[in-house]
């Protein structure tokens, strides 16, 4: 009676293959892949899935629009002198987040905002201190406003910063209460070189002792 020899001929090639590989010679991995591995699964479209980076842009049109018309309004905003100097020289705002605020001591509380920052420009240097305060709160109360009007529920409010261009953060407003500075910081005189000690003049010469003086006139003395 005669057995059937089964042949094992496609398995110990891709055993032979495999041990190639591990050795160090022998055929690529791409060659492999092609040949004997499956094929890689296509990486999958990302539907469902949590976005890996939080979104940077406005999706809904009616906000893109209020935040450009913001834009537009605070770019346009001068000294009141001649010439006029812009008050800001870059406005940003971004997309609604959620920001945590304080309530009390030791309570906080998350609201949907929108923020806007706005980075001064060469006017805002010669402005008092009563027309930074006055500038700050129009343009917080002026976005205010323009959110009021888009009547979006949840409520949307404004969550503004007022920074210089060198990163400088002089103003974080989330609401205006009356008698409360909003800009702070702004005073600061800026860092100069080491000043030299201003010169004093030398110290007056010791006067000469009651000795020396009465000696000095019995010699002029002599000579009469």
């Amino acid at each position: 009676m005669k057995r059937r020899i089964r042949h094992h001929t496609p398995d110990l090639l891709v055993l032979a293959l495999l041990g190639l590989v591990f050795s160090g010679c022998g055929p690529t991995m791409t060659v492999l892949e092609s040949k004997v591995l499956p094929e890689p699964k296509r990486p999958s479209s990302g539907r469902g899935l949590p976005e890996a980076y939080p979104r940077s842009q406005i999706n809904d049109p009616a906000l893109r629009k209020l935040a450009q018309e913001y834009q537009n309004w605070a770019l346009q905003q001068t000294t009141m002198g001649a010439p006029p100097a812009p008050l800001f020289i870059r406005v940003e705002v971004q997309p609604p987040t959620r920001t945590v605020l304080p309530y009390g001591v030791g309570a906080y509380q998350q609201e949907p905002r929108l923020p806007a920052i706005l980075t001064t420009g060469p006017g805002w240097a010669s402005q008092e201190p009563e027309e930074k305060e006055a500038a700050a709160a129009q343009a917080f109360e002026t976005l205010s406003q323009a959110l009021k009007a888009l009547k979006v529920d949840p409520r949307l409010r404004p969550t503004l910063t007022i920074q210089t261009p060198s990163g400088l953060e002089l103003a974080w407003i989330n609401d205006l209460i009356d008698g409360r500075k909003n800009i702070h910081g702004d005073d600061v005189q800026p860092l100069r070189g080491p000043q030299q000690p201003a010169s004093t003049p030398p110290p007056p010469a010791p006067s000469p002792p009651p000795a020396a003086v009465e000696r000095e006139k019995n010699i002029r003395g002599d000579d009469q």
